[in-house]
């Protein structure tokens, strides 16, 4: 019964000892854990994406020798296809390539029983059936918002002519790929990880040149002016 009673009161005495130093931690504020740091959205890495559009058109059909023309004529339509390219971003700064291909339908038809009359008809047409560019981009990042100026090489597929292109004048008609320059402007969003859409403004050029002879050269002017608007799938192999 010693040995017991002398083994509760010590006891006793270590949680008289303890108890303070007990209320003190239990005082003490507990830390909450650190957060984790959310990824901050980078236009850095390269990019897949669809576009698709439309544009407007103007065309002029001139004789090489007689200075014959048409005068001026617009065209319309539409274009859909494939975008790639690349960014690399500083701070707000983002510099990049982008290139894309499309398949378009943009046409414009003029009467005039003169010039266009090479073949017992009496229309002249010009059609852009397919439209590529490869550009430079340059903007800057505005809370997520990616504002750009672009610029670069146009190329397209161009056929024009005087219907019906099979007459007596086989030459009638000519399909070629031409190639110019093109510059303009856009604005793209981040609305979901690795994802964005775009809407831009593309004006494009490929100058007046020879594109068929029916008798003698006939120049074919071919410049036009896109809307269009586009998703990409972002992705940086390289982080």
């Amino acid at each position: 019964m010693k040995h017991l009673k002398s083994l509760l009161i010590a006891a006793a005495g270590l949680v008289t000892i303890a108890a303070p130093a007990l209320a003190a931690d239990m005082r003490m504020p507990v830390k909450a854990p650190a957060p984790v740091a959310t990824p901050v959205a980078t236009w850095t890495g390269l990019y897949l994406g669809i576009n698709g559009g439309g544009a407007w058109g103007t065309t002029r059909h001139t004789d090489s020798t007689t200075g014959l023309t048409t005068n001026n004529y617009s065209q319309s339509g539409g274009l859909i296809g494939g975008t790639y390219g690349a960014n690399w971003q500083t701070g707000m700064f983002v510099l990049g390539f982008e290139g894309d291909f499309d398949w378009a339908n943009i046409n414009g038809n003029f009467t005039n029983a003169g010039l266009c009359g090479v073949n017992n008809g009496n229309t002249c047409f010009t059609k852009l059936q397919d439209f590529g560019t490869d550009r430079i981009r340059v903007g800057v990042d505005v809370s997520g918002w990616l504002l750009y100026g672009t610029g670069g090489v146009a190329y397209g597929e161009v056929n024009a002519g005087q219907t019906p292109c099979g007459g007596v004048f086989v030459g009638g008609c000519g399909q070629k790929w031409r190639s110019g320059w093109v510059a303009g402007g856009g604005v793209e969003k981040m609305f979901a990880p690795h994802w964005s859409a775009k809407l831009e403004y593309l004006h494009f050029d490929f100058g007046n040149d020879v594109q068929y002879r029916p008798v003698v050269n006939v120049n074919v002017l071919e410049r036009g002016d896109i809307v269009r608007g586009g998703i990409n799938y972002l992705f940086n192999p390289f982080p």
